[in-house]
């Protein structure tokens, strides 16, 4: 089941399967990446509560056993529609017995999708609805066409930061998914601009941009097209394609991070751990433009 809202010209559709965006259009254009399993076949999937992965998809939290796949169990559970108007939709996910085979704590988590003019805020409210601490990451894994025309290419792109970034980023590994800290990879050298070229992905991950001063990027074309991603919620920023020469560029706001090869295997104790006390309430946003 899908959901439209609209503001002029521009629309979004969401998907009750994930509770995730399946389209962004502008002007008759189509911005957010379809979908196709030859390179990757999801979209836009919300991470809860892990950011990418778990050592050998295990960890413990809070003395309790977790085993997760990737990105958590929000996105492979149901969702319900909570509420809908004309510019804004939002989703309701209640923690069960599945979910607490794989993550055993009590939660409630809404995702509210925006739209006003050429924007889409995603929002991510969290509730802890059990009786211990609640300890999880979140995140978007957006992905946008690229090129949004057929006469660009791939390379005809580049993502702006909206200051110069001077610090290295982290990567993962292509196969474990898991990060080194002690390798820091210079892409950008010290300025706010990386342009686009399938090399950057084809032998590394992920560009984990973490603990990101800048708060907004933008990925722009040659004509101008493209999309601005705001994170000021949310304090690290990934930059991803898939092998392949992938048609496509993921720009991921987390709060956390897939877990390093320096943690002690602790939930609680992994990078932008948010911990909510029982009944405590947390929303999280991002703001998504087309240009």
């Amino acid at each position: 089941m899908q959901f439209e809202i609209t503001s002029g010209e521009s629309k979004a559709v969401l998907g009750l399967d994930g509770a995730q965006l399946n389209s962004l259009m502008k002007d008759g254009k189509e911005y957010l990446w379809q979908g196709n399993s030859d390179f990757w076949a999801g979209q836009a999937p919300v991470c809860f509560p892990i950011n990418g992965v778990l050592p050998e998809g295990k960890a413990t939290a809070f003395g309790k056993e977790c085993n997760m796949k990737r990105h958590g169990v929000a996105r492979i559970s149901p969702f319900e529609l909570f509420e809908e108007h004309k510019n804004s939709v939002t989703f309701i996910q209640k923690s069960s017995d599945e979910t607490k085979k794989a993550f055993p704590f009590d939660y409630e988590l809404k995702i509210k999708y925006t739209i006003n003019g050429d924007t889409v805020t995603n929002e991510y409210i969290i509730t802890n609805t059990g009786k211990d601490k609640l300890p999880f990451t979140i995140g978007g894994h957006p992905a946008f066409n690229c090129p949004v025309d057929d006469d660009e290419c791939f390379e005809d792109y580049k993502v702006i930061f909206d200051e110069d970034i001077t610090e290295p980023c982290l990567r993962p590994d292509h196969h474990s998914g898991l990060v080194d800290t002690d390798k820091k990879y210079d892409v950008m050298h010290g300025s706010n601009t990386l342009k686009m070229e399938h090399n950057l992905f084809e032998e590394n991950d992920a560009l984990i941009f973490e603990n990101c001063s800048a708060k907004s990027v933008t990925l722009v074309g040659k004509k101008g097209k493209g999309i601005k991603v705001e994170f000021q919620d949310m304090r690290n920023l990934l930059i991803w394609s898939a092998v392949g020469n992938a048609p496509f560029v993921a720009l991921e706001p987390w709060t956390g991070i897939s877990s390093c090869l320096d943690e002690d295997g602790i939930f609680e104790h992994k990078r932008g751990m948010t911990i909510l006390e029982p009944d405590e309430t947390i929303s999280f946003k991002f703001k998504i433009t087309m240009i």
